[in-house]
């Protein structure tokens, strides 16, 4: 029930209870916040504060990874021809053209390099000829580092060249001591201001021919490969954990990811209809977790891939040099186990857009299969299984499933029910159950139509379908616990691997990551682990060729990561959040998610040390808001810290390159008369220190 708390205001928010829109009164005086810090629950782990990274997605090639060109070791030909087959649904950077005719351009599978074919390139001794990629953007004053592997008769000179887009200018660098054999053959430029649009171009006059077997360019300042800003502002964000896996995993062999970059053939991911230069592999991942210092968790191919792969792949990560794979890892550079922890067994497998996917009667084989080979090569491992509670099934995966079947909501225990399928026959094979969520905001799931259907949600309806589909997933394994408590007695945790608003962004994006977060603490002593999604750009970022920016949801993951505390303590309230519209069992909770502080969601958890208490607080009006503070089991001195998130715009993203139009700011609090306040929609952290 809402109480009315202090003078009532002329002012009127709605309310949904049981999906019917009522009025209330705006409540303009301060909000009741109990806080008791004697009520402990158990500690939260850095690791709830992850990222997931689709495995070789275009968070690496056009984004994280360094490389500018496209292609580099020409998986398609390269002709006039602007249409690709196979089709590349992933071509964030360019591809390449002939220079002059196209008949002059020839694909040569005899002599190639790596993959399937080389470029060669027949001369004429007064007209220039070769390849040429357009499209790159260049900061003037940068310097740019790479190189091509090229072979060519003694005596022929190719120019390797940046040219600017209206092709007045030029910077050439010649290639003179060629021969008969591939070498490799750097280059380095320094972007004037006359060529920052530009071409890369590789050409030779003569007779003959001359082949290219791949080629390179990456601003000089990369950090192993990747790309400085990009890491810059991922350390910011202090992640925990970086899952490695996603949809294109059930189709990658991750031998093909391993050695001289340069040799590894391109691929192609069926997954996502894309080419893959396949740059970024299992030596490259492990390099980028040590610079973000964040754990490594990778997931192994458990769809068109095989248990034997799959142990030879946790060989190659974990194993000692004596091993075969251990002494191929030793081989590529790495001589010392990477002592990986966390390892995935399939990705999404429940769903029929998975390659491999098959019924969970099977799957619950291959999945026994997997853990046994994998755990031989090292027993100490945590393996995730590929878990979808009803929940999941009757949101996500029910755009695919079959209602002639079986109805939304699917029931406990039934066929549907795949998460509870391999907890009841694989538990001994697993250390976490995996749950994956990516709610729709306005849309909710009409039981009776069997559907999802468009609602007009008001903006604390919106950001809260984010944090109920948490507390379903939190109610989903309270209830596997209550069927099979064995569960408990073997320790098997929740691990939210995938989650965030399928099509959020901006502020109201920060606003639902900050009340997920929040109901993530809520749930410590069921999830330990989480890897945050970012769909539309990597990691919490916008990028462009040349700069990133951090987004209002790394902004929040960074704010949580940095200030909340690890021991979250009992908040409570006089004022209840409503349920929203939807189906309970499907797309909400039975018990609706939140702290009992409507329209505020706040939860507080204390420091390690137990030096100071953290208030984490979501307000989703454009009114300032004041919390009433009411403590027990603790004393408080009256000068704190507060961080805010927050802006007059939902839709405010932060531009790359220019000043940020969303941000973290820190201020100093008097928390004397126990009133704190916070703004119109912000994500706010107090930090008050105890007596």
């Amino acid at each position: 029930m809402v109480k009315k708390i202090g003078i009532l205001f002329g002012l009127f928010l709605l309310v949904t209870i049981g999906g019917t829109a009522r009025p209330i009164s705006h409540i303009d005086t301060a909000i009741d916040v109990n806080i008791d810090a004697g009520v402990q629950s158990p500690k939260i782990s850095k690791l709830i504060y992850g990222q997931f990274i689709e495995l070789l997605f275009n968070y690496f090639e056009g984004g994280l990874w360094s490389e500018m060109l496209g292609d580099r070791k020409f998986f398609y030909p390269v002709n006039s021809n602007d249409k690709l087959q196979p089709v590349n649904t992933r071509n964030y950077l360019g591809r390449w053209k002939p220079v002059g005719p196209d008949e002059f351009v020839r694909m040569n599978s005899k002599e190639a390099y790596t993959g399937e074919h080389s470029v060669k390139v027949s001369l004429e001794e007064n007209k220039d000829h070769g390849i040429k990629q357009s499209g790159l953007i260049l900061q003037p004053g940068k310097a740019y580092t790479g190189y091509v592997i090229i072979k060519a008769k003694p005596g022929t000179i190719v120019n390797v060249s940046l040219v600017s887009e209206n092709y007045k200018n030029r910077i050439t660098i010649p290639v003179r001591s060629v021969n008969n054999d591939f070498h490799k053959y750097p280059v380095r430029f320094t972007a004037t201001d006359a060529v920052q649009k530009a071409t890369f171009e590789i050409a030779a006059k003569g007779s003959g021919f001359f082949n290219i077997g791949a080629v390179s360019l990456m601003p000089a300042d990369n950090i192993k490969g990747f790309r400085a800003d990009i890491l810059h502002d991922l350390k910011e964000m202090n992640l925990g954990i970086i899952r490695w896996g996603g949809n294109a995993s059930s189709g990658y062999n991750w031998r093909d990811g391993i050695g001289n970059r340069d040799k590894r053939s391109p691929r192609y991911d069926y997954a996502w209809s894309a080419m893959e230069s396949n740059d970024v592999g299992t030596d490259e991942y492990m390099t980028l977790c040590k610079l973000l210092n964040a754990e490594p968790y990778i997931g192994v191919n458990a769809g068109f891939g095989d248990a034997w792969s799959a142990a030879q792949w946790v060989q190659y990560v974990n194993g000692p040099v004596s091993t075969p794979m251990g002494k191929l890892r030793a081989a590529n550079g790495h001589n010392d186990p990477y002592k990986v922890k966390w390892w995935g067994i399939g990705n999404e497998m429940y769903g029929e857009w998975q390659l491999g996917h098959m019924p969970v009667k099977y799957y619950v084989i291959k999945h026994e299969i997997f853990a046994t080979e994998m755990r031989k090569q090292d027993p100490s491992i945590m393996l995730v299984a590929s878990g979808a509670s009803p929940f999941e099934m009757g949101s996500t995966s029910v755009y695919t499933s079959h209602p002639e079947i079986a109805r939304v909501p699917y029931h406990y225990g039934s066929e549907q029910d795949w998460s509870g399928n391999l907890l009841a026959h694989d538990s001994q094979y697993m250390n976490f159950i995996a749950e994956h969520l990516y709610p729709i905001s306005d849309s909710a799931y009409n039981e009776k139509a069997q559907k999802f259907e468009h609602v007009n949600d008001s903006l604390p309806q919106r950001i809260r379908r984010l944090p109920n589909r948490v507390k379903g997933a939190a109610e989903a394994y309270n209830e596997y616990v209550k069927r099979m408590p064995f569960i408990k007695d073997r320790g098997i945790y929740l691990a939210m691997d995938e989650w965030r608003m399928k099509d959020g962004w901006g502020l109201e994006d920060a606003l639902a990551t900050a009340e997920g977060f929040n109901e993530i603490a809520r749930h410590s002593d069921i999830i330990k682990m989480s890897a945050y999604t970012s769909t539309s750009a990597p990691l919490g970022l916008l990028y462009t060729t040349t700069a990133s920016a951090i987004q209002p949801n790394g902004l929040t993951i960074k704010l949580y990561a940095d200030h909340f505390g690890t021991i979250p303590v009992y908040v409570s309230g006089n004022t209840e959040q409503p349920m929203i519209a939807g189906t309970t069992g499907a797309d909400r909770p039975a018990v609706t998610s939140g702290s009992s502080t409507y329209p505020l969601d706040i939860m507080a958890a204390l420091t390690n040390d137990h030096k100071k208490i953290t208030i984490a607080v979501v307000n989703p009006t454009r009114q300032n808001q004041k919390l009433n503070t009411h403590y027990k089991n603790i004393n408080l001195n009256a000068d704190g810290l507060k961080w805010t998130i927050s802006g007059n715009d939902l839709k405010a993203i932060n531009q790359p390159g220019v000043k940020p139009e969303i941000k973290i700011i820190q201020t100093v609090v008097n928390h004397t008369d126990q009133l704190l306040s916070v703004e119109p929609l912000s994500v706010t952290i107090f930090e008050l220190k105890i007596k």
